[in-house]
């Protein structure tokens, strides 16, 4: 998500935690940063590669988020 072509805004580096349970009612809590492009990306597309990144990281391809927040990394 960071490559930008001279037309595009800089990406804006934002964190995220997400916790999820899973059909088994595990429960995992994750955060990290990733890079969102104004105007390009949008709150569902960032949701949407955190989420793939938890399934991913969990080991699962079903879960239940019980929270989320994605907010600019700078303070």
């Amino acid at each position: 998500m960071t490559s930008t072509s001279p037309s595009t805004p800089a990406p804006i580096k934002h964190h995220w935690v997400m916790t999820i349970q899973t059909a088994d009612g595990r429960q995992a809590t994750n955060d990290g940063q990733i890079d969102v492009i104004p105007g390009l990306h949008t709150r569902a597309t960032s949701y949407t590669a955190v989420l793939n990144g938890m399934k991913e990281w969990v080991g699962v391809t079903d879960m239940t988020v019980l929270f989320f927040d994605l907010q600019p990394n700078q303070l």
